[in-house]
């Protein structure tokens, strides 16, 4: 057991050390987008869920982002969503906030080429 609490502390130690947040992502977020892509086909309360979270997602970014991470492509609703679509029919093991954050850092010019 002292062995386990010696670990948690020097991961935390090491995390603040580096400058590194851990982020907690709840909700819908967590499924995978293989999750997302059935629900959008079979199941509209949950692709319904699923979508509210990411505009919750991207509102939040949008309220809380840095002033140099403007997004610099408008999009809609219905272009957020076909965007999460491909996203996920191409990456169905990552989740639904790595698509989501795929999205955001697309919108703002920070996507990894």
């Amino acid at each position: 057991m002292n062995a386990i609490r010696a670990l948690f502390v020097i991961v935390f130690v090491v995390l603040i050390a580096s400058g590194t947040r851990a982020s907690v992502i709840l909700g819908p977020g967590t499924a995978s987008c293989e999750t997302w892509s059935a629900d959008r086909q079979r199941n509209q309360t949950f692709s319904q869920l699923n979508q509210a979270w990411v505009l919750g997602y991207v509102t939040a970014y949008n309220i809380h982002k840095p002033v140099e991470s403007s997004m610099t492509k408008p999009i809609d609703n219905r272009q957020i969503m076909l965007w999460i679509d491909n996203f996920c029919d191409a990456n169905p093991d990552k989740t639904i906030s790595d698509a989501a954050k795929a999205l955001i850092e697309e919108l703002t010019g920070r996507a990894q080429q």
